[in-house]
Formats: structure tokens, sequence, C-alpha cells
């Protein structure tokens, strides 16, 4: 209902059992714990599964298609670009850290899955200072991978904590999220199309140099400093995404361990990637010329790649 919550940026959780719901186009009960139950004020934290399993009573509202609740949330995705989604059980079972941490929720963003307590500490890297010539820089950009996981490591131990279940979280697991900015631009340098059959194996290495050397740098660091307080080689070692990683870097984890449990994540970085004038996280230009609306009034702004050819070109029709 778009006439309640506008601009919240909200999202829902999904279950497995929900999308085969959907597929089968089978009914859904919409229910929540029995508020008379007294176990309720005790034990409910927000796990229906969970408090099933309890003996928990549950209350059933309404039955209705699950196929009837995904075209609704469809339909207010395609107007207003909210609810988001997130299948929360398929992060935990491809989460690095599913031996030991339940992820229940993200964070305000919604792109860093997250336990009780637990912070996103996060860092993207700008894709188009990587652009030399038309040609994308691998190895320069893998040596500043290496230095960017080890200064998000660093915030870990810099950071101030205002609730020491925060600090004893993010010590316990050292969670980083180092991500990209400017994929789009960086294409556009190349002059490759995005979305384009002939960008996927340029954008498969970016993301290959990305995961490697984060990787490789965060064992270097548990050589020196330590592995994660949580972290236990032959668990984490049957991890879904540590399982595809290069044979020679699952050696290092298994030899050094791994000073940062999660290393990776993908976010939108809207407001830094507007300061940085490029374009946001992995999106392409949506417009190189667009009114945008602000406490400060209303500017007409141009899409930094395009005001700078805009400008060398002026007699160039637009």
């Amino acid at each position: 209902d778009l006439t309640r919550i506008n601009g919240a940026n909200l999202s829902v959780c999904l279950s497995d059992a929900f999308m085969e719901a959907v597929k089968n186009d089978a009914d859904w009960e919409l229910c929540y714990p029995d508020l008379d139950d007294p176990k309720y004020d005790e034990i409910w934290d927000g796990d229906l599964i969970g408090w099933k399993k309890a003996g928990g009573k549950v209350k059933v509202y309404k039955t209705i298609k699950a196929s009837y609740l995904w075209d609704m949330i469809c339909t207010a995705a395609w107007r207003s670009a909210e609810p988001g989604l997130h299948f929360l059980e398929r992060s935990n079972k491809r989460s690095n850290t599913w031996y030991f941490e339940k992820l229940i929720a993200t964070n305000p963003c919604g792109e860093q899955p997250l336990s009780a307590w637990a912070v996103c500490n996060l860092g993207a890297m700008n894709l188009t200072a990587y652009v030399k010539d038309g040609k994308f820089d691998y190895d320069s950009f893998g040596k500043d991978v290496q230095v960017a996981t080890r200064f998000l490591d660093n915030v870990i131990d810099s950071t101030y904590y205002f609730l020491k279940e925060n600090e004893q979280c993010a010590k316990d697991i050292r969670r980083t999220g180092l991500g990209i900015m400017g994929l789009g631009d960086a294409l556009i340098m190349m002059k490759l199309r995005y979305g384009a059959e002939e960008s996927l194996p340029t954008i498969e290495k970016i993301f290959k140099t990305l995961r490697d050397n984060a990787y490789i740098a965060s064992t270097e660091i548990a050589a020196e400093k330590g592995a994660f307080p949580k972290f236990e080689a032959e668990k984490y070692l049957q991890g879904h995404h540590i399982k595809v990683l290069p044979k020679a870097i699952k050696e290092r984890i298994e030899k050094n361990g791994i000073r940062n449990a999660v290393l990776l994540t993908i976010a939108p970085t809207g407001t830094t990637s507007l300061l940085a004038g490029t374009t946001s996280g992995i999106e392409p230009v949506y417009e190189f010329e667009f009114i945008r609306k602000s406490r400060l009034g209303v500017d007409k702004l141009y899409h930094p790649l395009y005001d700078e050819w805009r400008r060398q070109n002026p007699d160039e029709k637009r």
C-alpha cells in the first residue's frame, strides 16, 4: 500500500518455502505468533520457523494464493522501486559464516546481511581510475584492492563503538565489504556497451581480480596478526563461495587462516559515487542529463563523462 509508508527503502524477506508456493500456485498463510502465548514475550525473536519448532502457538489471519502476494510485490516494485527483496535463507546457506552465525536482517540500505549486533564496514573501488587509453589496468587494480582490504581491516580496530555488543561482534568476525563503483562509466571509457555480450569477459575479469586480491590480502594479514577469532579452517573452507576460490588461495587460507570472515559486498554507492563523479555501483548510466531536486533547489545536472564530451563538442547534435 503505497499510501501508508513512502520513501522508506523497505525490503521484504522471502523464504524458499514461499517461492516454492509461488511456483506451484499454492496457498500461503499470513500468520504471526499468537500474542496470548505465554512464551511470546520471553522467546519471540522474529524467527517464525524457530518459534514453531519451539512449540509456539501461531495465529493465521488470512490464507491467500502465494502468487497473488508475489504479483503485488512485483507491481509495487515496478511502480516505486519498493519493496526490495531479500532471500534470507539463501544468504545463510551461502554465507562464509554459515557455521557459527545466523543472519537475521540487513543494514539499512540492504546490501549487507547481518546477524544480531553485527555492523558493516564498506568501501568501494572506483573502476574509472583504472581505465587508461581505453584499457583496464588489472595489475594496478589488484594491488590497490590489497591496500583497500588492509585499510578496511584497520578500520575495525580504529572505530569507536557505542555498544560493547557491536564491538564484540565486529572483532569476532572482522566483516568487511569491499566493492566497486563506476562500472557503467568504465565500460563507456573502454567502448563496451553495458549489458552487451562482449562486455562480459571484461566484467568477469574485473570481479575475479577484486575477489582474488581481497582474499590474498586477508590471508597475508592473518599471517601477520592472526585470523578472525571465529575461524575454523575445515568448516570455513566448506563455505559456498570459498569452495570456488582458486586452489592456491584455499591453500593460503588453510595455512595462514583468514583475517576477515566476509570480505566483499556490492553496494549501490549512491552518495559516494555522486561525490566521486561516476556511476553508482554496478549500475549503467540511466540519464545523461537530469533534474535533481533537493533542499538547495532544483538543478539541471549532467553526467560527468557526458558533460566533458558536451564541452569538448559544443556543435554536436545531442
